[in-house]
This record gives C-alpha cells, structure tokens and sequence, in this order.
C-alpha cells in the first residue's frame, strides 16, 4: 500500500527545469533508494515532499491526503528528515540537538520536554552507539558521527516516514554500512517508510527494498535492485560502463569498468 504518491510534478529554478511531469508512488514499509546522476532532481525531489519547495504544477499525496493541506506541524510529526548536513548552535549539545526531534510533538513551548521525550532521545542515542557523546557540544564532532546524531533526532522525531538526503555521503564504508543497517532495522522491526537519496549503488544494491531512478527529472524506472541495476540501465543513465555480479543473496554488484 502506497504512503507517497506523485503525480505529474514539475518544478524549476528560474528558466532552469528540475522536475518535469514526475509521477511515482511509494510503498509503505520499505526502504526506497533514489538514484541518478547529479542534478537529476533527486534532493529537489525530496524538498518538494517535505514541502520546503513548491512545485509549479501536479501533486504530492502523503497518507492519502494532499501535502498543502498538511500544516507544518502535522507534516512535521509525518515526516522527519536526515539532511546532508544542518546548521547548528554552536553551544548546543549532542543530547539537546537529538531531543530537537521532539518539538512537533510538544504541546506548547512552555512546557518543555516531557520525560517521555527524553526517554526516546536516550533510546535514539544508545542505538547509536552515541551515548557517550550525549554531553558534547554537537560542532565539535566528527562529520561521520555527526550524521548518526542526525539519524538519532529522526529516529526521535518518531515519524512514519523518514527522508535521507544522501546520508552516507560523510561517512567511511564501515559507519555507512552501520547507518543503512540501522535504517533498514528501523523500517523492518518499527514499520517505518524510509526514503533515501543515494550516490553509492552498491549499498543501494544491499539494502533497498526497491529503487527508483531518476533522469532529467523524471522517472526512468523502478523495481527491485536486481531489476533497475542493470547494464543497459547504467548505461542509459549514468553512461556507465561496468560488469554486474550477483552474491549469495543474489544482490546486483556492480564494477566500473575503467576507461
């Protein structure tokens, strides 16, 4: 059952197209990778979901009910966002950063944070492996720690559907392969959506449910990794050339071939 549908959606900058007649839907429950070559819309894409960018025409349906009829406080206890990078408060904590997820749900700002609302920063962080972080000042981690203290205030925002905005783009192999675990986790054991704008496809490949990829701002295809990583379709969009192999649990590996 679909949680996001698109239809028809279009949206420049200036003279500058991005997204032309973009039609999609995504299913509840699973983790989608987006894909495509830079510029090809897929943050643009995103914005438009959460609603920092407006389109020029078509629609974003989100639970069966259109996105500008959300406020920003409904949209905001729907749909959490891990972005690429944030601006911080250079005095803010990591602990008071991560409880930030927190405020769509706040009945008003006088009465602060419930414990209740702790009690999910601190499981967010533990799960994190960030507790002992939880005291520093936020700046002074690195980017790759950073970006788990991004995913633990999503995981604290407790929304249905989270948004990554290329989230492994800071991290080493290592810590990227234990943020995507930690996501799939989160969408397998919690019956999250999440949605993950993504460069790498091998790890695109390793942990998508289903991928959709972009080209010039529409949608060239989607299916399962073994269905959308294909020669042909690498080809086509990122005129890559490469080799595939399929490991044992018959995941699309993909090698360039150099020029």
């Amino acid at each position: 059952m679909e949680i996001i549908n698109i239809e028809n959606l279009n949206f420049g900058y200036g003279e500058r197209q991005i997204l032309n007649n973009l039609s999609l839907s995504i299913d509840k429950k699973k983790l989608v990778g987006i894909l495509g070559p830079n510029g090809c819309g897929k943050s643009t894409l995103l914005k438009n979901i959460l609603g920092y960018l407006h389109s020029s025409s078509g629609t974003i349906k989100i639970a069966n009910k259109n996105s500008n009829e959300y406020s920003q406080k409904e949209k905001s206890k729907l749909i959490s966002l891990v972005p690429q990078k944030s601006q911080l408060m250079s005095a803010m904590s990591v602990e008071e950063f991560v409880l930030m997820g927190r405020l769509p749900h706040l009945e008003n700002s006088w009465k602060g944070y419930s414990r209740e609302d702790r009690k999910l920063a601190e499981k967010a962080l533990n799960s994190l492996d960030l507790e002992r972080f939880k005291k520093r000042t936020a700046t002074t981690l690195s980017g790759g720690e950073f970006q788990r203290v991004l995913l633990a205030r999503a995981i604290t925002q407790d929304t249905d559907i989270i948004l990554l905005d290329e989230p492994t783009s800071a991290l080493d192999l290592n810590h990227a392969i234990e943020l995507m675990e930690k996501v799939k986790e989160i969408v397998k054991k919690e019956g999250k959506t999440a949605v993950a704008v993504l460069h790498d496809l091998n790890l695109a490949s390793l942990f998508c449910d289903e991928l959709i990829m972009l080209k010039n701002g529409k949608l060239f295809c989607k299916g399962t990794p073994k269905e959308v990583l294909t020669k042909e379709n690498l080809k086509e969009v990122y005129n890559l050339n490469c080799d595939i192999f399929y490991g044992e649990n018959d995941f699309p590996y993909i090698i360039p071939k150099i020029k």
